[in-house]
């Protein structure tokens, strides 16, 4: 009979060294799997032990470095599945797990960039579709109601594309910011591992094109804070109720 992995005690960085292979490996393995994750509260045990051993190495290293880093890991430790069931858990616990991996300075690939900023849009004429859950998450905004969060926001929004296709507008967020969100399913649609957007070249803004960015990608206005974000969706869909 197969044994569940072992989880090694965050005591042990102090005599081991860190198998940074594996648990790169093992979280692209479950952020490639989607929805498919099997035995996930398995895979969510020993992504915990991992970020057990990773947070103090990354503490010790380099600090408390960003929301998205240290302090999102422990925070998703620390929250378990909840709301969001345990596959998306698993998911959640590997982003973080390849995250702190990257700042530590392993597990990055040719082409892959080392932080969601790295990340850039089609070149050329054509538009690409994209997986959200790796460079960004993606929040689908029901238009009516995304016109007047992009008015809400003003300058601390960051890029959005508009789909008049689909009545939408979409904000990047940092991957995993969005998961545990309870807004109204109709309105604010959370996009993570497993989805795919529909990305424009930075230059279609024109309102002629059936999709485009409504608020131009530039170097400086790229990502989305979430916590903004959902305060401004919480208003709005409260507004237009």
């Amino acid at each position: 009979m197969n044994e569940p992995p072992a989880v090694q005690d965050a005591a042990d960085t102090d005599s081991l060294p860190l198998d940074f292979a594996t648990m790169v490996k093992t979280a692209r393995r479950l952020l490639d799997s989607g929805a498919r994750v099997l035995e996930p509260e398995v895979a969510a045990l020993q992504l915990r032990g991992f970020l057990g051993l990773l947070v103090p190495e990354a503490e010790q290293q380099l600090g408390s470095f960003s929301s998205a880093g240290i302090e999102e890991a422990r925070r998703r430790m620390d929250a378990g599945p909840g709301s969001l069931g345990t596959v998306r858990y698993v998911h959640a616990l590997a982003r973080s797990v390849l995250t702190l991996c990257a700042y530590l300075g392993h597990g990055r690939e040719p082409g892959v960039p080392e932080s969601p900023r790295a990340w850039a849009p089609p070149a050329g004429t054509a538009m690409v579709l994209v997986a959200a859950g790796r460079y960004w998450d993606a929040v689908r905004v029901r238009t009516n109601v995304g016109e007047r969060v992009i008015k809400h926001l003003g300058g601390n929004s960051g890029a959005v594309i508009q789909d008049m296709y689909g009545s939408a507008l979409y904000w990047l967020v940092a991957p995993g910011t969005a998961d545990a969100w309870d807004l109204p399913s109709e309105q604010v649609v959370p996009l993570g591992v497993a989805t795919f957007v529909a990305v424009p070249p930075a230059h279609f803004t024109d309102t002629s094109r059936r999709i485009r960015w409504a608020v131009p990608l530039t170097a400086t206005r790229y990502l989305t804070d979430a916590e903004l974000l959902h305060g401004a969706l919480a208003a709005e869909i409260t507004v237009t109720a």
